[in-house]
């Protein structure tokens, strides 16, 4: 997977307009309040540093409020590593959610459960949703942390991070009720989705369509985060891009049915292993030959299971499975068309009945399709405006649209949202290895940026009506 990220720069009039936007949004001297409402109220220009300057104090303000949750967020994410729960059995989880929203006076509902929705503010417009995924993965985890400090079920592990998703976005409900008691948050409302089922179970559309979208007022933008470990999002950036962010993806079982029978005599049978490989480097041809070379997609068959132990048995089936992706919607669609089309031809060359299954259904679970997660370009633009606001404009990224999917694209199909990146590439805390890794390891240190990045997204778009710009 090629990723990359270049700097991104921001002219300060944008800068001090989005330190006026959130220029209330945590507590101030008399003095600095005074000189920030002043610097908004009075028109700049490229010569005005010293507005700029304490506009933006302001928002060094903001991201303090955030920062003091590190210790309480990186305490929750530790208690939800030690337990975590695969899609659609988040049980444990939700009621860790629903215990701290308790605590903070944040009223909340089930959605889908285990999926649980909280409110802050006056309950009018302009509404905001925040989201945070809830589920872990069947690997057992093998990273390089204390042994006390590691997942508690042999077998399951938060290794995509959704445990720190989910601790800043209770981080982020900290902040946010704080600022309501404080009086400081803009009228309107933040809706805060801890969302079940990420990893293939497709839970954000569940959500969709179990009432999340039928809530009043209405939605009108959604947030979320991904902590992304590689180099180019090094711990203390954030980064994000309008347009696709993320791939579609779906997955595929085929299976080829021959006839088995004793090796030595193989004109007798039908191999459904010489039918399989076929088919399997078939495949590559979708890719290499079919897809225009400027537009990106994957093939790729990760799973072939035929025959039995016995070295003189043929048997009489063969399974192939795998995944297909696309950060074109068009091109995903097509990607069925093209690959049924090319088992079909195989099977038929070799004798073979085939099926082909793009639901597949795995412990109980069938695995779904999502569409290419696509930002909206003023989003972006907002999020990535409010992260230089509050981290400078050097620690925001520009980064490249990546094969990897997410189920947050059913959100951002709904409402103009925006996924951003958190850096958390760290050698030092030992943060280097990749989503999905048994050794993967979550750089706790980045935590409170993304309770900042959430909070301050929310509270940028309330205070500014519910408009990016």
């Amino acid at each position: 997977m090629a990723r990359s990220s270049r700097r991104v720069s921001f002219p300060r009039p944008l800068l001090l307009a989005l330190a006026c936007v959130v220029s209330a949004i945590a507590p101030a001297s008399a003095q600095s309040r005074a000189a920030g409402d002043a610097a908004c109220a009075a028109p700049t220009s490229e010569g005005s540093s010293s507005s700029s300057a304490e506009a933006l104090a302001s928002l060094v303000d903001v991201y303090d409020l955030a920062r003091a949750t590190s210790e309480y967020v990186i305490k929750l994410r530790r208690e939800l590593h030690l337990h975590p729960e695969l899609m659609w059995t988040e049980t444990k989880t939700s009621a860790l959610v629903k215990r701290e929203l308790d605590l903070l006076g944040a009223s909340h509902v089930e959605i889908s459960p285990p999926g649980v929705v909280a409110t802050i503010g006056d309950g009018a417009s302009p509404v905001v949703l925040l989201r945070a995924d809830m589920d872990a993965l069947p690997m057992r985890e093998e990273s390089a942390i204390p042994p006390n400090m590691r997942s508690t079920r042999d077998g399951v592990m938060h290794a995509c991070g959704h445990d720190g998703h989910v601790a800043m976005l209770l981080g982020a409900a900290k902040v946010l009720t704080q600022m309501a008691e404080m009086g400081s948050l803009p009228p309107g409302t933040v809706r805060l989705a801890f969302q079940p089922a990420e990893e293939g179970g497709a839970g954000a559309r569940r959500m969709l369509e179990d009432g999340l979208d039928d809530l009043r007022p209405p939605t009108q933008s959604s947030f979320a985060l991904h902590n992304w470990p590689y180099p180019e999002t090094p711990s203390g950036v954030v980064g994000t891009r309008g347009g696709t962010i993320m791939a579609g993806s779906g997955s595929f079982e085929i299976a080829f049915t021959g006839a088995g029978g004793h090796a030595a005599v193989p004109h007798k049978n039908v191999d459904v292993v010489v039918c399989g490989a076929n088919a399997v480097i078939a495949l590559q041809t979708i890719v290499s030959r079919l897809v225009d070379p400027l537009d990106s997609a994957v093939v790729s068959v990760t799973v072939f299971q035929a025959g039995g132990a016995a070295s003189n048995v043929m048997g009489d089936v063969a399974t192939l499975r795998g995944t297909f992706r696309a950060l074109s919607k068009k091109t995903f669609e097509w990607l069925h068309q093209a690959i049924t089309k090319i088992v079909v031809s195989t099977a038929t060359a070799h004798g073979c009945a085939v099926n082909v299954e793009y639901f597949p259904v795995s412990g109980g679970v069938r695995h779904e399709e999502y569409p290419p997660t696509v930002n909206d370009v003023d989003a972006a633009k907002f999020a990535a405006g409010v992260g230089a606001a509050m981290f400078g404009a050097d620690a925001v990224v520009d980064v490249e649209p990546v094969m990897p999917a997410e189920d947050f694209s059913f959100f951002a199909e709904r409402w103009p949202s925006a996924m951003m990146w958190l850096g958390s590439y760290n050698v030092s805390a030992g943060a280097t290895h990749a989503l999905h890794s048994t050794k993967y390891v979550l750089d706790e240190s980045v935590l409170h940026r993304g309770v900042a990045m959430h909070a301050g997204y929310a509270v940028a778009f309330l205070k500014n009506g519910g408009k990016f710009a």
